[in-house]
């Protein structure tokens, strides 16, 4: 009876040691960029896969797409049950390692080669996971893991072990080629990269060898302005390093790698005083993902531009002249295009040197020169205040220009010449199409506008205005993430379909599965029934805001780059 009388208590206080114990040893967040190299390019993080998991379950075109991949029956664990693994860590190992995981990737060099005419892009990468469980017990786990990646992704890997700063390194190299995985435990970090160099910096980073991005500045000051609490995920550029990144990346528009010094130093300098930091963030939206950028400028460029950089107050029209299917469409939308113009070639050369400054108006110049418009200005006032440029197909070589219309006699003056040029001309529907010798355009005015493009992609344009233009169910599709009054300066609309496919079939091989070819038809076919991606860009008191709002966001980039086709 003494025992009974005593069991409530002792039961009470049982609970109370085991509740204490649990908060005590539950996992603490770790600052992944601790463990990130001061002088990494990008830095990517994500502090929870499985709501990351969860986020994309959730999404509109999952559930429409999951049924064709075997995967629907298939949901991501309970979240109570996901936060009892975590706090305890209790269950299997594989379990407990996702519950508790927090991974960072970090890009530390382009790695860009070039070999007579080829030019080779191997960005040099590692990446970090916080496992927040002890060596001992996920070693066998993870080196089990990275065994059976490394075989999905090389056909006969080969594995050596290496003694690297007195650390244990495991190296699986493809039979056929340089590519490699390298891996290391430490503690309770796992670091995974694509080369010896990239694993050593980061374990230096690690053991405080090394400088790591906690001591950057603009870091926190861009967690603060994405609000990247509550967020999926998280990028970051420094300053120092978007210029670096801008000026790496500038010579392969032109097809060839890094190593001008002279034209790399210009570019270098140019970028320097132009960008500053660079964020990115990741939330649910919509039945989608909405991507978040910060693109940074110098503060004298921002004062500058917000002067004239004002966007027009009425819905985009555009929409309504399209044919039934394009890939994309970029909406432009300023009050007064012509100043808006100067005052962002003015603002930029105000910023540089004179080199620098004559590169910049010569490379604003050409934007309109495939168009035939040889004076930007003179155009600009006669056009607007909507300008768009489409794009029929992922692999049209040229968009259309399609531009308001202020006053048409000056215009047909000031594109076709005095007499109007020996243009070959004919009628499509109501409107005639004009095609320029020598030159692979044509243009063509209709109902107060002007279009200018391909002669071919004209001639759909022009029978779209006639009766095969784009159908409500399609103009549903577009609007679907953002509708036509919207108040930023640029809007583009895009037909997500090859990307979303990657990311299916990534999914797919992930689980260890593959897509069959009734499949990838069907696959396809519920592809392009869903959304067109929507971008907003807006300038803001930091600089150049985008947001986009898609089926799976950056994830859909950002997941087949892990799990590559063979």
């Amino acid at each position: 009876m003494k025992l009974f009388r005593w069991f409530p208590a002792l039961a009470f206080t049982v609970i109370v040691v085991v509740v204490a114990w649990l908060w005590w040893s539950r996992p603490q967040r770790s600052d992944m960029e601790n463990y990130a190299p001061a002088d990494a390019l990008v830095y990517l993080e994500c502090n929870n896969l499985l709501d990351v998991v969860d986020g994309i379950a959730s999404s509109d075109a999952w559930k429409e797409l999951s049924p064709l991949l075997g995967t629907s029956g298939s949901q991501p664990p309970r979240r109570w049950l996901t936060r009892v693994i975590s706090w305890t860590g209790i269950g299997p190992t594989r379990s407990v390692i996702l519950a508790r995981a927090q991974l960072a990737t970090v890009m530390l060099d382009l790695g860009a080669k070039e070999e007579g005419e080829t030019l080779t892009i191997r960005p040099e990468a590692a990446i970090l996971i916080e496992t927040h469980t002890s060596e001992s017990r996920i070693r066998p786990t993870v080196e089990e893991a990275l065994r059976r990646f490394a075989e999905k992704s090389y056909r006969q890997p080969i594995l050596r072990r290496a003694e690297v700063a007195g650390s244990e390194f495991l190296i699986w190299n493809a039979p056929t080629s340089e590519r490699q995985i390298v891996a290391t435990i430490d503690g309770t970090l796992v670091i995974i990269g694509n080369s010896e160099r990239a694993v050593k910096m980061c374990l230096e980073v690690r053991r405080g060898q090394r400088p790591s991005l906690k001591s950057n500045p603009e870091m926190q000051e861009m967690r603060r302005r994405l609000a990247t609490a509550d967020a999926l995920a998280f990028g970051f550029i420094s300053s120092s390093n978007a210029a670096r990144l801008f000026s790496l990346g500038a010579p392969l528009l032109f097809g060839r790698a890094p190593g001008d010094v002279r034209f790399d130093r210009i570019i270098g300098t140019s970028a320097s005083r132009v960008l500053a930091a660079v964020g990115w963030s990741s939330r649910m939206s919509s039945g989608g993902i909405e991507d978040h950028y910060l693109f940074s400028l110098q503060s004298t460029l921002v004062s500058r531009l917000q002067q004239n950089f004002r966007p027009t107050n009425a819905p985009i029209q555009v929409l309504d002249l399209l044919p039934a299917d394009i890939h994309s469409v970029s909406v432009y939308r300023f009050e007064n295009p012509v100043t808006t113009w100067q005052t962002i070639e003015t603002a930029l050369s105000s910023q540089l040197d004179t080199l620098s400054a004559m590169v910049v108006s010569s490379l604003l110049k050409s934007a309109l020169t495939p168009y035939g418009i040889e004076d930007p200005d003179r155009f600009l006032t006669l056009v607007g205040p909507e300008l768009s440029t489409v794009r029929l197909t992922r692999d049209t070589e040229h968009a259309t220009l399609i531009a308001q219309v202020r006053d048409e006699p000056s215009l047909r003056q000031l594109l076709l010449g005095p007499g109007g040029k020996s243009l070959k001309r004919h009628s499509v529907g109501e409107a005639e199409l004009m095609e320029i010798p020598g030159k692979p355009i044509g243009m063509s005015f209709l109902k107060g506008r002007v279009l200018i493009g391909p002669p071919e992609d004209l001639q759909l344009y022009l029978e779209a205005a006639t009766g095969n233009q784009a159908t409500p169910d399609r103009i549903k599709k577009l609007e679907h993430f953002l509708g036509r009054s919207t108040s930023a300066n640029v809007v583009t609309y895009t037909r997500d379909t090859d990307q979303v496919m990657k990311f299916v079939r990534a999914i797919a091989r992930a689980g260890g599965g593959t897509t069959a070819d009734r499949e990838a038809t069907e696959l396809s076919l519920k592809i392009a029934q869903l959304p067109y991606s929507a971008t907003e860009t807006t300038l803001g008191d930091q600089g150049l805001e985008r947001i986009t709002r898609s089926p799976f966001g950056q994830f859909a980039t950002l997941v087949p780059l892990l799990f590559p086709e063979r």
